[in-house]
C-alpha cells in the first residue's frame, strides 16, 4: 500500500509539472505573440509619423522653390528628416509636358514607405498642396495645368499603393512641378518649371539650385494665327487643355531647377 501511495503521488508530482510547464509555454508564447503585435503596430504607428514629417518637410521645400524660381542662381539647402520607415529618392521623367507636339520632362521628388508598414489602396489620392485648373482646392482632384496665377506651381499629392521604378511603395508622397497657363487678347504665356535631377546614392541633405529661366516665343499673324495645344503628365495624373486658337504671340517661360541629394 505504501508504495502504491508513493506512486500515485510521483505521478500526481509529473502531471502537475506537466501542466505548469505547458502553461508556462502558452504563457511565453501569447508574450511574444503579444511582442509582436506590439513590434507591428509600433512600425505601423511610427511610419504614419514619417509620413507626416515627410509631408511637412516637402511643403516647405515646395514653399522655399516657388518663392525663389524667379531668382536664377539661388541654392536651397534641407537636411533630411529622419524617418526610419520610408526613404526619399529622386525620379526622372515624372511629368511629360507637350505644347505643340514638343516634349519637355520633369522629374520629382518623392517619399514612400513599404507596404507592410503605411498601405493605403491602390487609387487612393489626397492632395496636400494643389488645386484644380482654376485654382480651387480639392482634397481628391489635383490639375496638372492651372490657368489661375494665384495657384501653386509646385503641388504636392499622396498617393496610395504604387509601383515606381521596380520598387512597391504601401504609400508615396510626391512633390512635382505644374504648368501655368495664362491667355489674354491674343497672347498666351506658359510658364514649365523643370525638375532635372541628379541621383546620388546619399540620403542626407537636398538641394535645390535654380540654374535659369529660358524664354522661347513663337509669333502668329493675323493671316495664319497660332493654335496652341498643352497637355501634362504627371505619375497618374493627366490634364489637357481644349486648344488655344487666335494666338498672335506665344511665350514658353522655362524655369530650370536642379535637384539632387548629398
Amino acid at each position: 500500500m505504501g508504495r502504491a501511495r508513493s506512486t500515485v503521488r510521483s505521478r500526481r508530482g509529473q502531471n502537475e509539472v506537466v501542466t505548469t510547464v505547458i502553461l508556462i509555454a502558452v504563457v511565453l508564447a501569447l508574450a511574444a505573440a503579444f511582442i509582436i503585435v506590439s513590434m507591428i503596430n509600433f512600425g505601423k504607428a511610427s511610419a504614419s509619423t514619417s509620413v507626416s514629417l515627410a509631408e511637412a518637410f516637402m511643403t516647405d521645400v515646395a514653399d522655399d522653390i516657388e518663392a525663389s524660381m524667379y531668382n536664377p542662381g539661388t541654392v536651397l539647402v534641407y537636411p533630411l528628416p529622419n524617418t526610419q520607415y520610408g526613404m526619399f529618392n529622386l525620379v526622372s521623367n515624372y511629368c511629360t509636358i507637350t505644347i505643340n507636339g514638343i516634349k519637355y520632362t520633369s522629374g520629382a521628388l518623392i517619399y514612400g514607405t513599404p507596404p507592410n508598414y503605411a498601405s493605403l489602396p491602390s487609387g487612393y489620392i489626397q492632395v496636400i498642396r494643389g488645386s484644380s485648373s482654376n485654382g480651387a482646392y480639392n482634397v481628391i482632384n489635383e490639375s496638372t495645368i492651372i490657368q489661375n496665377a494665384a495657384a501653386p506651381l509646385i503641388s504636392i499629392v499622396q498617393y496610395g499603393t504604387s509601383t515606381m521604378n521596380g520598387i512597391t511603395y504601401g504609400t508615396y508622397i510626391a512633390l512635382f512641378p505644374r504648368v501655368l497657363v495664362v491667355n489674354g487678347s491674343g497672347n498666351v504665356y506658359v510658364y514649365i518649371p523643370i525638375f532635372k535631377v541628379i541621383q546620388s546614392g546619399l540620403r542626407n541633405t537636398l538641394v535645390v539650385n535654380i540654374t535659369s529661366i529660358t524664354v522661347y516665343t513663337m509669333y502668329g499673324t493675323s493671316i495664319s494665327p497660332l493654335t496652341v495645344s498643352i497637355s501634362d503628365t504627371c505619375g497618374p495624373l493627366s490634364k489637357s487643355l481644349p486648344p488655344i486658337k487666335n494666338v498672335m504671340n506665344l511665350r514658353l517661360v522655362i524655369i530650370n531647377i536642379t535637384m539632387t541629394f548629398r
